[in-house]
This record gives structure tokens, sequence and C-alpha cells, in this order.
């Protein structure tokens, strides 16, 4: 019974900083030619200047640790689209009344929604060749945003969802 119990939260709590993923990638690319980076000039993130800031610093680091370079004249440029929605509360309280007698039953039910809307962020992250101009590489992460979190705990947010990004990079290439 312990065990059980202790699956349940274990399920529980992974399933709650879930985030979704998706890639997208030139399957005719040869990745391993790309080792230098920079970010788009002309950036629109529809991410405040801090927020912005802040998911560039993110993926500085990110973009060393896979072994990329910072250039001026780069193999990729880096770009960032985000866009924030509303969702409502998946949870409700049901509510019921009935009654009845004789084999006849007449019943009222109901909902209530427990808790506000929740905000979700979508961050496109591209990496277009810069040479060609042509997007090579694409990833998408959405995971749920704290609109008023601290400084620290947006950056977290950023962590997290860019290291969930830079996972598929470089893609696998089939031989």
């Amino acid at each position: 019974m312990k065990k059980l119990i202790i699956l349940f939260f274990s399920v529980f709590l992974v399933s709650c900083g879930a985030s979704n993923l998706g890639y997208d990638y030139d399957e005719k690319q040869d990745f391993s030619a790309y080792k230098t980076y920079n970010f788009f000039p002309e950036m629109n993130s529809g991410l405040s200047d801090l927020d912005q800031k802040r998911l560039i610093e993110v993926t500085e680091s990110m973009m060393k640790n896979q072994g990329f370079v910072k250039a001026i004249n780069p193999d990729v440029y880096v770009n960032f689209s985000a866009v924030t929605t509303q969702r409502s509360s998946n949870n409700n309280v049901g509510v019921g009344i009935g009654g009845g007698s004789s084999g006849i039953g007449i019943g009222v039910g109901g909902s209530i929604p427990i808790g506000g809307p929740k905000v979700y962020m979508k961050i496109t992250t591209d990496l277009v060749d810069v040479k060609r101009d042509e997007l090579v590489w694409q990833a998408i992460t959405e995971k749920r945003f704290y609109p008023h979190a601290a400084p620290h705990a947006r950056i977290d947010f950023f962590q997290k969802i860019m290291s969930k990004a830079m996972m598929g990079y470089p893609p696998e290439q089939k031989q």
C-alpha cells in the first residue's frame, strides 16, 4: 500500500510539471556544419524586454553547452517567438440534488470550477541558416507560466523550457 501511495504522488508531481514539446527540422541538413551562432538581429519575440534578456542569457548558456560559439558572422541565427494563452481550470466540484419515489426520480446537477484561469506560454525556437536564409530546426515548447513570478522564478522557467527544447538538438540523423 505504501508503494502504491508513493507511485501515485510521483505520477502526480511529474504530470504537474509537464510541458508540451515538438520538433521539426530539415532532414537533408548536416547539423554538424553549424559551429557558430548569434541571435536574429530584428527579433520580435513577443516577450517583455526583461524576459527576452533572460531568455537570451539562458539560451547563450545552452548554446555554449551544445558546443556553439557566439560570432558576429554566424552559421545560424537563433530566433524566438512567444505567445501566452489563458485556459480555464480543469478542476471542478460537482453538485447535485435529487429525489423521487415510486420509481420516479428527478435530479439537478452542475459543476463549480475551482481556481481561476491558468496561463500557458508557448515558445518557438528557430535556428535559421544564415547563408541560405532558411529555417533548418525548430522546437515548440509550451508550459504553464506565472506572469507575476519573481525574476529568479522566471529565469528558472526559461531554463526548464529551453533545456527541454535543446534536448532535440542536433536531431538524430538517419544513415
